[in-house]
């Protein structure tokens, strides 16, 4: 890692080394340099369009002669400072179509107007041509010219891409990317992980400002719906003007505007569908609406989306699984028992709801001002239905000799009856049951007030934020039954776990002797709502709110600088987030109503009678329970006095966490010939404080911390054109996570008598990582693409929940040392690696089958797919080497597409391999993982003309599982299976043009 380092810290050196000259001319007085230059430049601004009149992002645009190659933004502007004044050519090149160039005449100390059409270049070979027959191969090569003209490492996703896919939220959208992994919660796509490294290692951002997730540091992705997206980059190799908060990489969301359509615009999409899995309705809005006011220099977009389903979750586990205290029989290391056993059925309402609005003003080509909102949230309302099944209550050690009369032997861990960890018979197991209506919110409120200004040959840029993010739970009650004490009354089971996609028991009526010896009744098929006792319904209000603000400003000037063009950056960032929970929770339990006289209740009383949908064969059936009934009840409680604030919640809940951020970089981008060097370090301070509720031997107090550090983030970037096709690239970076809220809090508890501590850890660092990506990537003028990358990624100081000595002696005193004591919580371990290769390949084969002599129905066939094969180690903090958690081994996304007629169809299928989720024991059986889940979606789109367009869409079509286990396959922690889920609507296009 030293020596890696230091060529980084080397090359940061070189660069502020290059920057001097231009300190220098900084440092000459303003009104002179600026003379000097009007003298002899001019500048160029334009607009470059294809030839269906949209405007084209990504497109190079340089001034032969020149090694400054500057690219167009969304709205296909480009801006070319220090023009050589006379006659010069202008170059316009973009991926799949042929060079266009224009001659022109620059005058010194002006700005010369010019607009570009791809349309020059119709008739040539490759040539896309923007209609409503070929959606696919466009979006495509719009990413993909983004991605070439790109000075760092990056994959994109272009708007029409992701209305291409039946993804409703981001991490949906971009799992389809190179390099990218999704990890998915009842079937929803969730976090992402880049290239096998930690869900927390990637950021996420809104035009360029990061942006804190409702979860903290570990971004939730579905908070965001795909359709606010007009492009989205994932940069795995991130540049010194970027945030050094990124160990794996960073996902900016760009989200549209105005003056990304040539006129008023109007486009919207509409559907509905179903899910297979208990018949469930969805449904989906998007749409915006943008126009341009006072002689086009004021623009107005608006946005909304909403997406909504109602589904079913069928779900078993077993968990957790032990080496057994009770077996004391040879060979007890060798077993492996589950402690529990329980069915979680789940009925869902989840949506994700987005509202965005964006006011820009453009007074003249060198000004722009802007004002952007974006508010997100999704929403999860459940009803769980919950039945535990306590393995081990009661259990008696195998070496016991009292008389069954005694004991009361159930059976658990006791090879002696027959059972195994895998199939047995256990007499009289108490059932704990939850009956809950649960409901949660996050949400993102992010307002960015910016600038860009063009001064002569300086350029500016600011960016004032204010981010709320919000994770709320206002569950209207949870309740929690169990069965009574009498074993008689509780029911007998046979578990086989044989299957690991068909755990089950099968219930009996439990029958006891004089000596209280056990056999089985009659068969049971269904846990009734009259067996179980109340003991607690509760209603929780929690509230964690990230408050946040951002200031930047940004400079840069392109000087020449041993004979090259040069382009020198430099600025500064400031950030503060201050991050608050709290929560309270009222409760009424069985103590408190027998006290009123209130006679406790059956489940029956939140009971219906609607029909079941689980799909599993599950061994016993059950009642649902309703979300009005048990909300009710529980008011009436409330209402009688027979409730109480829960004691300690609110208190020991309570955490509040600050960070601030003083950032400063310098970067230098040398252009030649044939490609650029972009060199920089970026420098950032974070101070952090802490305030939280701890508990020193029994005593409540308030704890508070404070604790920084100052990292540099140095980086190089090679960018080489070995032919016109041919693109190489090198980047060695530098990133840390740091470590999330929740962590940091101060929540310590300190038991003097046990000589242990738990909580948080405030004295936590980042994690940190040096990385080093070398590609190739072919971009073919029949519009195919080929990348092949390794990358290497080196990372130290890497959390894992784990015990050890607490180390930290601030709370020692006089006969407590308390440094010594156990501290349980996430430790930062040692070192460790991540590896491996990604081959992208995207490929219409409409030229191919041309040539061939094919009919032209056949023409519109491509594949779009990409692999990753990595490798990844860590060391745990007592020494263990285990692979790094939420790595997958082999990650690929294959898609086959045919366009043709305004036909576009689309099969996928996404893959990736078991990666592991928690470090264990031994004695709990090893380590946990997810298996290796894969997932086919088709869509169907048909356009009936430029503006409308019908669509199918259909998802996880094999019903594919999520499946956890605890170091052998068949030892299940988890499985949950949610079913297919269809959806079918119109997409409509008016005014600009097609452009999405």
């Amino acid at each position: 890692m030293i020596p890696t380092r230091s060529i980084l810290l080397a090359s940061a050196a070189l660069s502020l080394v290059a920057s001097l000259p231009a300190a220098a001319q900084m440092a000459e007085t303003a009104a002179a340099a600026d003379a000097g230059s009007a003298a002899s430049t001019g500048q160029v601004s334009g607009v470059v369009t294809d030839a269906s009149g949209n405007f084209v992002a990504g497109a190079t645009v340089r001034i032969e002669g020149s090694s400054v190659v500057e690219s167009t933004t969304a709205q296909g502007r480009f801006t070319l400072r220090g023009a050589p004044a006379g006659q010069q050519k202008i170059t316009v090149r973009y991926f799949g179509g042929a060079d266009v160039t224009q001659t022109i005449t620059v005058v010194a100390g002006q700005d010369t107007e010019i607009n570009v059409s791809l349309a020059a270049a119709a008739g040539t070979d490759g040539e896309i041509t923007v209609t409503a027959s070929r959606p696919i191969a466009e979006s495509l090569a719009a990413a993909l010219q983004v991605q070439r003209a790109s000075t760092a490492l990056v994959s994109v996703l272009a708007a029409d891409s992701v209305g291409r896919f039946p993804d409703q939220n981001i991490a949906a959208a971009i799992a389809r990317l190179p390099g990218v992994a999704v990890q998915r919660d009842q079937g929803q796509d969730r976090f992402i992980s880049l290239r096998g490294a930690r869900t927390s290692w990637t950021t996420v951002s809104f035009d360029g400002i990061n942006v804190i997730s409702p979860a903290g540091r570990e971004t939730r992705f579905d908070t965001i719906p795909a359709g606010i997206a007009s492009q989205v980059a994932v940069r795995k190799a991130v540049t010194a003007d970027l945030t050094g908060e990124a160990v794996a990489g960073q996902v900016d969301i760009r989200t549209r505007s105005a003056f990304d359509y040539p006129g008023f615009k109007v486009a919207l999409d509409v559907g509905a569908g179903f899910s297979a899995l208990g018949g469930g309705r969805q449904y989906n809005f998007a749409g915006h609406i943008s126009e341009r006011f006072f002689n086009d220099t004021v623009g107005i977009l608006l946005s909304a989306s909403r997406f909504e389903v109602d589904m079913v979750t069928d779900n078993f586990e077993a968990d957790p699984w032990e080496i057994a205290p009770e077996d004391r029989l040879p060979g007890f290391t060798d077993r492996v028992w589950a402690r529990e056993f329980e069915n979680k059925l789940y009925r869902l309402t989840r949506s994700n709801t987005a509202f965005s609005g964006k006011i820009d003003w453009r007074p003249d080509n060198n000004n722009e001002i802007f004002l952007s909102s974006v508010l997100t949230e999704f929403r999860d309302d459940e009803l769980r239905t919950q039945f535990l099944f306590d393995f081990d209550q009661n259990a008696v050690s195998t070496d016991s000799t009292a008389a069954q009369a005694t004991a009361r032997r159930t059976g658990y861990a006791d090879i002696r009856t027959g059972n195994t960890p895998l199939q047995g018979t256990l007499f009289g197991i108490e059932i704990d049951s939850t009956l809950n209506s649960l409901s949660s919110r996050q949400r993102i409120f992010t307002n960015t007030l910016g600038g860009n200004h063009i001064f002569g040959e300086w350029k500016a840029n600011w960016r004032l934020n204010y981010t709320r993010a919000q994770d709320d739970a206002r569950h209207p009650y949870t309740s929690t039954w169990v069965s009574p004490s009498d074993r008689t009354r509780r029911p007998s089971i046979i578990y086989d776990f044989n299957d690991p996609s068909d755990n089950k028991v099968t219930l009996f009526n439990t029958l006891a002797d004089a000596n209280q010896n056990y056999s089985l009744g009659a068969r049971r098929d269904v846990v009734t709502t009259t067996e179980l006792d109340f003991v607690t319904m509760n209603r929780a209000n929690n509230r964690a709110q990230t408050d946040a603000y951002t200031a930047r400003l940004d400079f840069d000037r392109t000087i020449s600088l041993f004979g090259q063009d040069t382009k020198i950056q430099f600025g500064g960032q400031y950030n503060k987030r201050t991050k608050e929970n709290n929560v309270s929770v009222i409760e009424a339990r069985a103590a408190d109503l027998t006290a009123k006289g209130i006679a406790l209740p059956r489940q029956d009383a939140i009971s219906t009678n609607a029909p079941l949908k689980v799909n599993i064969p599950m061994g016993y059936g059950f009642r649902y329970h309703d979300s009005q009934l048990g909300s009710d009840l529980l008011d009436s409680y409330i209402a009688a006095g027979a409730s109480r604030i829960q004691p300690n919640t609110t208190e020991n809940n309570f955490y509040e966490v600050t960070e601030e951020i003083f950032a400063g970089y310098l970067m230098g981008t040398m252009f030649f010939e044939n490609g650029n060097i972009v060199a920089g370090v970026r420098a950032e301070r974070v101070n952090n404080t802490g305030r939280a509720n701890g508990t020193i031997n029994g005593v409540r107090q308030e704890l508070n911390t404070s604790s920084g550090n100052t990292l540099l983030f140095p980086s190089l970037h090679l960018n080489y054109d070995a032919t016109d096709e041919i693109k190489l690239r090198l980047s060695l970076n530098t990133g840390a996570a740091r470590p999330d809220y929740t962590l940091l809090r101060p929540n310590l508890t300190i038991n003097d008598p046990l000589l242990t501590i738990s909580g948080g850890n405030p004295f936590a660092v980042p994690e940190k990582a040096v990385g080093v990506d070398a590609y190739l990537e072919w971009y073919m003028g029949n519009q195919g693409f080929l990348s092949v990358g390794v990358y290497y990624k080196k990372v130290r100081d890497v959390l894992f929940d784990f015990t050890q000595p607490f180390g930290n002696t601030e709370f020692d005193i006089p006969g407590f040392e308390r440094s010594t004591y156990q501290f349980s919580t996430e430790l930062n371990g040692g070192s460790g690696n991540i590896k491996g290769i990604e081959i992208a390949y995207v490929q219409p084969f409409g030229g191919l089958l041309s040539s061939m002599g094919a009919p032209e129905w056949l023409q519109g066939l491509g594949f779009q797919g990409n692999i990753t094969l990595n490798r990844s180690n860590a060391i745990t903090p007592d020494g263990r080497k285990v692979r790094l958690p939420d790595a997958s081994n082999t990650n690929y996304n294959a898609s086959l597409y045919y366009e043709q007629y305004g036909l576009s169809l689309r099969a996928s299928w996404q893959y990736r391999s078991d990666y592991l989720f928690e470090i264990g024991t031994a004695e709990q059986g090893g380590d946990g993982f997810w298996q290796s889940v894969g997932r086919l979606d088709l869509s169907a789109r048909y356009s009936v003309s430029p503006r409308v367009e019908f669509f199918v869409d259909a998802t996880n079509l094999l019903d594919e599982p999520g499946r956890r286990y605890r170091g052998i396959p068949i030892r299940v922690l988890e499985f949950e299976k949610f079913g297919a889920r269809f959806m079918g609507g119109v997409r409509i296009n008016l005014g600009g043009s097609g452009k999405r």
